[in-house]
């Protein structure tokens, strides 16, 4: 920690956010003192605890904290009078409102799950300290929910007046990286010979600023920026844009190989991909040359109508996704563009909102259901030690437990920063000690306290502007905050401060404790699960008991894509993960569209699908109980005799159908070699190459 703490180079911005922060801080504590409030440094705490440099995030998540404070804060108000005789009973209650809440939570990946996690600890932060004094539970709660609330509107309100910083503009020039991005994607896509690790690269990039722009979009309706109010479009340009991804891979896929098979691109269609990369260079809409382009590929693709070699039908199946690519392309143009001028296309955000809804995001129950548990478990058994010994700091470290095993939550391993809080509130107990003993005895009147704060707050408000120092400047501050409880007056209890301190540090203990028991999964194992999902929903597209639009499918898919890329740095031996689950959007979305296009083929034909799709499904079972497993070989017999069946048939639409997802998938059980399409054949050549979705792990 102290490594980056002296790496750290803040900028102005950095000094500006820490000197608002402060200036807030300082209000809000005035502002409690003034109308002397039961604890006024909660209003100060919470301005830390939601302070970010961008105020639309700000505004967001407080919005949301004041209302998760008012309900826990209802919540302690129920259960604490009608339970306070029965100890263990009460303590059982406000445990499981405490997981509960943090399950609920770990599902929502909006702004929203601040909601049921304010909800659920502040019920232990009303709750606990009332005890021993149920009468009080009103005006308690009261006063938290006061505390609490003036903190965030004092947060709320200078971020915003004083040299606000909008998310808006962040979102903008992210799109506008895009654009460049994408020309680079198309040009790598459409050359054979492109570098795989330069490939990697820019699919990763893209991918992870989808994910990013989800966590922006949101914001953008609590501020006043151009761009206020437009979320839903903003989200509906993600799904766009997350759709080209695994379009340039089938692209990119095709053309290597038809290169493979062939030795070279036809000269005529070289032109048409040329031709189709300058045109995504452009980073605007472009109706005419968009329409040239189409007609184009479609003069191109009609040559091969009746294909029956293999280089022919890779040529069709390219030319369906050079088309697929323009549309995606002209979508996510017309979005930006119109979003720009504020004037966006209705029929376009139509097109695109289901995939933008939040049900095309993973979710990961079990994760949520043991973090849930882990805060039960974990303030259960300070509750318990609390009614054997009657500790009269029990009730702050059950109330810390809770805390603790909630802030922490959305780690794949909390304990790490679980135990680093526990030692930043050791160190912030020591800096309680110098203020308590040595710097507020000679305190006297507000101004000279805001004068000892500034330099320690200034210095610690600067360390969360950087991830890498964000978790020990918060630490520092809301700890030496809490534990040194400025009032009205100067008290000087030395016991009790170090009392409350200790018992701050149990809290977090226990609950680093549980969770270490509980809660931790491993990076790598984190990445098996995520990929095991996708697994899972594959299987049951096969089957056909996942019944969701396709994009909102492939979006799913590819936000599981985009959650496992932040992992893999931590975790090397997974490199390959994102890679090589590239090609499982495109097995899921080449099953989806053979289920739709079963009902219109004879019944020979559609037995046959039958029995690839139910032997694809068991291949994914397999794989979620045998991460490593291979698929069996005749799955590729199978793909390539219905192969030959579709060949045979006379050009129709349906022929075109089908071709489109069995080219598809045959390329993703098979990189290399090429089926054998004379129904004469016993069986198709098969590469010694092994299958690709065998090697997804």
């Amino acid at each position: 920690m102290f490594a980056n703490i002296l790496a750290l180079r803040p900028k102005g911005a950095d000094w500006l956010f820490s000197a608002k922060t402060f200036a807030a801080a300082v209000l809000a504590l005035f502002i409690a003192l003034a109308f002397d409030l039961d604890r006024p440094v909660w209003a100060m705490a919470t301005v830390y605890i939601v302070a970010h440099p961008l105020s639309g995030v700000l505004a967001s998540k407080a919005l949301y904290r004041v209302i998760g404070t008012i309900i826990g804060a209802v919540a302690a108000i129920v259960m604490v009078p009608n339970l306070v005789n029965a100890p263990v009973l009460l303590s059982l209650a406000l445990a499981l409102w405490v997981g509960g809440c943090l399950y609920l939570s770990r599902l929502d990946r909006t702004p929203k799950s601040y909601l049921f996690m304010l909800a659920g600890y502040t019920a232990a932060i009303v709750g606990f300290p009332c005890v021993t004094d149920p009468g009080i539970i009103f005006d308690t709660a009261v006063a938290r929910v006061q505390e609490i609330t003036l903190g965030i509107i004092c947060a709320t309100l200078v971020s915003h007046i004083i040299f606000p910083r909008h998310v808006g503009p962040v979102v903008a020039a992210r799109i506008d990286g895009w654009m460049g991005d994408i020309a680079d994607l198309a040009k790598l896509s459409f050359d054979a010979g492109s570098d795989p690790e330069k490939l990697h690269q820019d699919r990763t990039r893209i991918a992870a600023d989808i994910g990013e722009l989800h966590g922006l979009s949101v914001h953008l309706g609590y501020e006043k920026s151009r761009f206020s109010g437009r979320t839903r479009q903003l989200q509906a340009l993600q799904s766009a844009i997350a759709a080209l991804l695994p379009v340039f891979f089938a692209v990119h896929d095709r053309i290597t190989a038809l290169v493979d098979y062939s030795g070279s691109i036809p000269k005529d269609l070289r032109a048409i991909l040329d031709d189709v990369a300058i045109h995504m260079a452009t980073g605007h809409y472009d109706g005419s040359s968009a329409q040239a382009l189409h007609a184009r590929i479609a003069a191109y693709g009609a040559e091969f109508s009746n294909a029956s070699e293999w280089d022919g039908l890779l040529q069709l199946n390219l030319c369906n996704r050079l088309h697929r690519l323009l549309n995606f392309y002209s979508d996510y143009c017309r979005l930006w563009d119109g979003v720009r001028v504020d004037n966006v296309p209705v029929d376009v955000v139509d097109r695109w909102r289901d995939s933008a809804q939040e049900r095309a995001l993973h979710r990961d129950y079990g994760v949520a259901f043991r973090s849930g548990m882990t805060a039960v478990i974990a303030t259960l058994l300070v509750c318990g030690f609390w009614i054997m010994t009657a500790w009269p700091a029990g009730g702050t470290a059950a109330m810390m437990a809770a805390v603790g095993a909630s802030i922490m939550s959305f780690l794949d391993n909390p304990v790490p920063a679980l135990k680093g809080f526990i030692r930043y509130t050791a160190m912030a107990i020591v800096v309680v000690i110098i203020y308590s003993l040595a710097i507020l005895p000679g305190i006297d009147g507000f101004p000279l306290l805001v004068v000892a704060f500034a330099p320690y707050f200034l210095l610690l408000g600067v360390l969360m502007t950087s991830p890498q120092t964000y978790g020990f400047g918060l630490a520092m501050l809301v700890n030496v905050v809490m534990i040194l409880n400025v009032d009205t007056s100067y008290s000087s209890d030395f016991a009790t401060l170090l009392d409350s301190g200790l018992a701050s540090l149990a809290g977090f203990a226990v609950a680093a404790l549980v969770t270490a028991f509980v809660r931790s999964v491993t990076v790598d194992a984190s990445i098996r699960r995520l990929v095991m999902s996708n697994w899972r929903d594959i299987s049951a597209i096969a089957r056909g008991t996942l019944r969701l639009p396709r994009m909102v499918m492939i979006r799913r898919l590819l936000d599981r894509q985009g959650l496992i890329l932040p992992r893999l740095a931590l975790a090397p031996d997974h490199r390959d993960t994102l890679i090589r689950s590239m090609p499982e959007v495109s097995i899921a979305a080449s099953i989806y569209d053979l289920h739709r296009f079963k009902a219109l083929a004879d019944q020979r034909i559609a037995t046959k699908l039958d029995v690839v799709l139910r032997n694809m499904a068991r291949h994914f079972d397999n794989r979620r109980r045998d991460f490593g497993a291979l698929p069996d070989p005749v799955i590729l017999d199978e793909v390539d005799n219905i192969l030959r069946e579709v060949v045979a048939i006379s050009p129709t639409p349906l022929r075109a159908k089908l071709l489109i997802p069995l080219i598809a998938l045959r390329r993703a059980l098979c990189r290399a070699g090429a089926p054998v399409l004379d129904r004469r054949a016993d069986k198709a050549f098969v590469s010694d190459l092994p299958p690709l979705i065998g090697e997804t792990a």
